[in-house]
C-alpha cells in the first residue's frame, strides 16, 4: 500500500455507533411496516401480543387512558414482550406511518398512537442490535 492510498473504513461499525435509539426505533419500524408486520392501537397490539406473534412493543409515556397503559404492560409482561416506552403518542404515530408525508418529506397529519407492536424484525440490521442493546440494558 502506497502513503496516498487511504485503507477502507468499516462502514457498518460507524453506523452502528452514530444510530441513536430513536433513529433505531424509526428504522425497526420502518422494515416491519414494509412486511407488514407492524401493529397500531389497543386492539391490535392487545391481539398481536396475546397470540405470541410480538417481538417489541413500543408504548407512549404520554398515553392519556392509565387502563390502557396497564393492559399493555401486563400483556408484555406475560408473553414475556420486550417493552419499550417512548416519550411522544404524535412521535409514535409518525414513526408507524401514521401520517401524510408531502412533497418536502415533511409528515403532516400526523394520527397520535399509544402503542404499537412489531411482529416481524430483521434481526441482522444495525438498527435492531441497537434496540436489543438498548433493551437488554433496560432490564438489568
Amino acid at each position: 500500500m502506497s502513503d496516498t492510498e487511504v485503507e477502507p473504513k468499516d462502514v457498518s461499525a460507524e453506523a452502528e455507533e452514530e444510530m441513536d435509539i430513536y433513529s433505531a426505533i424509526r428504522e425497526v419500524m420502518k422494515r416491519a411496516r414494509n412486511k407488514d408486520g407492524l401493529f397500531k392501537g389497543i386492539n391490535e397490539c392487545a391481539r398481536a401480543i396475546d397470540r405470541q406473534r410480538a417481538k417489541v412493543c413500543f408504548l407512549a409515556k404520554n398515553c392519556e387512558n392509565a387502563d390502557y397503559k396497564v393492559l399493555i404492560k401486563a400483556l408484555c409482561s406475560e408473553h414475556e414482550v420486550a417493552l419499550v416506552e417512548v416519550d411522544d403518542r404524535e412521535q409514535l404515530g409518525e414513526w408507524a406511518g401514521l401520517c401524510k408525508v408531502d412533497t418536502n418529506g415533511v409528515a403532516r397529519n400526523i394520527a397520535k398512537t399509544s402503542s404499537v407492536v412489531v411482529t416481524e424484525v430483521e434481526t441482522d440490521t444495525n438498527a435492531y442490535k441497537v434496540l436489543t442493546n438498548f433493551i437488554n440494558s433496560q432490564r438489568s
